[in-house]
């Protein structure tokens, strides 16, 4: 029951403002000129891609736009403009696509209606968690507001796609920074490259090994380039595990600063 009445909602709130959204502060402000870069950028992108993306349609791709890595890694470095950030992850995540570093599955052409029509398993455990992410964020805050009703829409329509992965907790900071920035039904999309092709679905799996991989590795990393720190944490018994599960689980968005956790996001979709 708790499925239509949310589905029913989404259709009759109206939709916030970007800025409310974008209530977040920036690492550095975008300095002009590379707004400026960006505007040209994007004038390259496929101007049918939003058009498609709401349609329900994947990303298309055009060859002839093709812009090189090194130089968009060299862009996202300078700065990625916050109120042209979703356009710009979209952007980028089609250049990839040409790039032919990824391709994409019959898993792709999943009706995000479609999903939401059906029940999912995760229905409780989706809407304990909706108060708990960003919790003070404009959007999220109001208990079955726009923000918590979309959010649940697309958690529910994932569990349904990926039954191996389900819910799990974590996908909701992810999820919520996608919604901050671009519309549920883009989201959708972008959630699932990231979900797939990139795959972040594999340390959310039910064994986690891939977490247990990514925790161990970290404590290497600062065992061989930060010994201090590492003897300082080994001294106190203080494991990976304990403080790092969240940044993995989250991308790091239930534990930082939101400008910062963007900036995750810009060189997640850049590499």
């Amino acid at each position: 029951r708790h499925s239509v009445v949310v589905f029913r909602a989404r259709q009759e709130e109206g939709e916030c403002t970007l800025s409310d959204k974008l209530e977040y502060q920036e690492l550095t402000p975008c300095l002009k000129e590379i707004t400026a870069v960006w505007d040209k950028m994007l004038s390259l992108q496929n101007s049918e891609l939003q058009k498609d993306i709401e349609d329900g349609d994947d990303f298309m791709l055009e060859e002839e736009k093709k812009v090189p890595r090194a130089k968009l890694l060299d862009y996202v470095k300078k700065g990625v403009p916050r109120n042209l950030r979703g356009q710009i992850w979209l952007f980028l995540i089609q250049q990839q696509l040409m790039d032919g570093a990824t391709s994409y599955s019959p898993w792709s052409n999943a009706s995000y209606e479609g999903l939401l029509r059906q029940l999912t398993t995760h229905q409780h455990a989706i809407l304990i968690d909706l108060g708990r992410t960003f919790p003070s964020h404009p959007y999220f805050k109001t208990s079955l507001g726009p923000g918590q009703l979309e959010l649940f829409n697309l958690l529910k329509a994932y569990s349904l796609l990926d039954t191996e992965v389900g819910y799990c907790q974590g996908l909701s900071f992810i999820v919520g920074t996608l919604l901050m920035h671009m519309k549920e039904i883009s989201v959708f999309h972008v959630f699932k490259y990231m979900m797939y092709e990139l795959g972040l679905r594999k340390q959310f799996k039910p064994s986690m090994t891939v977490l247990q991989m990514k925790l161990y590795q970290l404590t290497r990393l600062l065992h061989d380039h930060y010994k201090d720190v590492y003897d300082h944490l080994e001294s106190h018994e203080i494991s990976s595990t304990l403080y790092a599960a969240p940044w993995f689980l989250t991308l790091f968005a239930s534990q930082f600063p939101l400008g910062f956790v963007a900036r995750v996001f810009d060189m997640v979709f850049v590499q």
